[in-house]
């Protein structure tokens, strides 16, 4: 009987330990209420995956939707609550985790009457005609639902906040409000990608008469996509150069279509390389060799190998062979431009003499051999 009581006293403690347990790691309730006058953390995130960013405003439009709101009266949304922006307002390097900017969007921004009810309001991202170059844009919907709730006192009035994504659907009414629908976190809104790539430009020399340690003058140029701005562009820096007069880091600019400027100088040899990074798909890389009449100039057939990454870059890019110019256009992944110079030809074997006395010198010493022995064979017989 004692043992009965002694293990019906562990079976309390135990389900009043579970139950105080539960209670102290519980959760904060999914609906906490939410100041009027704060911003409510509804984020554009920026992911620079390779190259680095333009600063860039990215526009926002904020509308109310009757038929997914439960107004309290008669609503209409003011004016100043239609358009929100986020501002990147400096260059931004790839790193790990994206760059953030808050759309700015309080509830007071809504100027919601004074009385209960729930209002959804749609917020897409304003995706530009002419994209900036190298950025994916969000083009998802978001709803941002406000209800609004007599206080504790019914001395005013509190809020209640929640983000979902484009399944949204509102409650039968205010009673029945339970709405369904993805929720979304606020910092996770809204995100845009930036990428670019790299080109490396290489040189190599062949030939049984060719000068290995000749160096060879090159003139690059950078040209915008089509339709695009040169103040689009950051720019490409340069992140390897065989060239001790081009300088690591250097950023050279992109040039728009009709420019007859945006030229830069490079001298390469047998296995040098110039490598330039930050390059959206669709920069057109131009690159003329200027000298090495005596030899032949080609593009090299095969992709090539990074000094600076230590991978291999596919061949872009076609060429030219009257003027010794390769246009190429970026891609999608990381392109290469490689020149060959080769120099051949019949090499001079030396003086080249009249060989018919040395035939008559032989022929003359063959006979006096014969001439000798046949002599000789005779004094024996006698």
């Amino acid at each position: 009987m004692k043992l009965k009581k002694f293990f019906a006293g562990v079976l309390a403690a135990a389900m009043m330990l579970t139950v105080g347990a539960t209670a102290a790691f519980a959760t904060t309730p999914e609906y906490t209420t939410t100041p009027d006058n704060v911003d409510l953390g509804i984020m554009k995130n920026y992911k620079v995956e390779k190259g680095t960013a333009p600063k860039e405003d990215f526009t926002f439009s904020v509308t109310y939707k009757a038929d997914k709101s439960k107004p309290y009266g008669t609503y209409t949304q003011p004016e100043a609550s239609k358009s929100k922006t986020a501002s990147f307002d400096s260059n931004m390097d790839a790193k790990v985790d994206a760059h953030q900017a808050s759309l700015g969007i309080k509830i007071s921004d809504f100027e919601l009457p004074a009385g209960p009810g729930k209002y959804c309001f749609e917020i897409k991202e304003n995706v530009p005609t002419n994209k900036t170059p190298g950025v994916t844009y969000d083009e998802t919907t978001r709803y941002l639902v406000i209800t609004v709730a007599h206080n504790d006192d019914y001395t005013g009035y509190v809020y209640y906040a929640q983000l979902f994504d484009d399944s949204y659907t509102p409650g039968t009414s205010i009673k029945n409000g339970q709405s369904a629908g993805v929720k979304v976190l606020g910092n996770n809104a809204f995100t845009n990608t930036y990428t670019a790539n790299n080109v490396v430009i290489s040189k190599d020399i062949k030939g049984s008469l060719s000068d290995l340690a000749a160096k060879f003058n090159f003139k690059v140029k950078l040209t915008v996509a089509d339709t695009k701005n040169a103040n689009q562009y950051v720019g490409a820096k340069v992140v390897h150069s065989d060239d001790t007069a081009v300088t690591v880091g250097t950023v050279w600019s992109i040039s728009a279509k009709d420019s007859e400027d945006g030229w830069y100088d490079v001298k390469l040899g047998r296995n040098d390389q110039l490598e330039l990074e930050n390059l959206p798909e669709g920069v057109i890389v131009t690159v003329k060799e200027t000298d090495g009449n005596e030899y032949t100039v080609s593009q090299n057939p095969s992709d090539i190998s990074s000094k600076n990454a230590n991978t291999s870059y596919a061949k872009i890019g076609t060429f030219t062979e009257n003027t010794a110019t390769v246009n190429a256009t970026v891609g999608a992944v990381n392109g290469s431009i490689g020149f060959v110079n080769t120099k051949e030809g019949t090499p001079d074997m030396g003086v080249v003499l009249d060989n018919a006395p040395y035939i008559a010198m032989l022929a003359i010493v063959a006979i006096g051999g014969v001439a000798l022995m046949l002599n000789k064979r005779r004094r024996d017989e006698e």
